[in-house]
């Protein structure tokens, strides 16, 4: 269990990611959170980058643990999906911090 836990947490986290950050945006938007002024930006902003920044955080964390994993292929394909789930964070969340919130 622990070796397929290893493979696929990274890609776990970053399908976590996508589901917490689409969900934060169709609330936020539905309650005008982009209206809302805090420290320079909005709440809508700072919620979404900040919950961004926890999972490419979380990201980084999870590739230091794979690379934890025994020697061999376990450690090589944990690794790399760690990667790909960190890179996919990024990615997906990009959005929040360069664009319009609510259109």
């Amino acid at each position: 269990m622990t070796m397929l836990t290893r493979v696929t947490i990274g890609l776990w986290l970053w399908a976590f990611a996508f589901m917490i950050l689409y969900a934060l945006h169709g609330i936020g938007c539905a309650l005008r959170w982009d209206v809302v002024p805090l420290l320079g930006g909005t709440v809508f902003r700072w919620t979404m980058v900040v919950t961004w920044l926890c999972f490419a955080l979380g990201g980084g964390a999870v590739i230091l643990w794979a690379k934890r994993a025994p020697e061999g292929l376990e450690r090589q394909l944990a690794i790399t999906s760690s990667i790909v789930g960190l890179v996919g964070i990024l990615v997906v969340g990009s959005p929040t911090a360069l664009t319009s919130a609510c259109l």
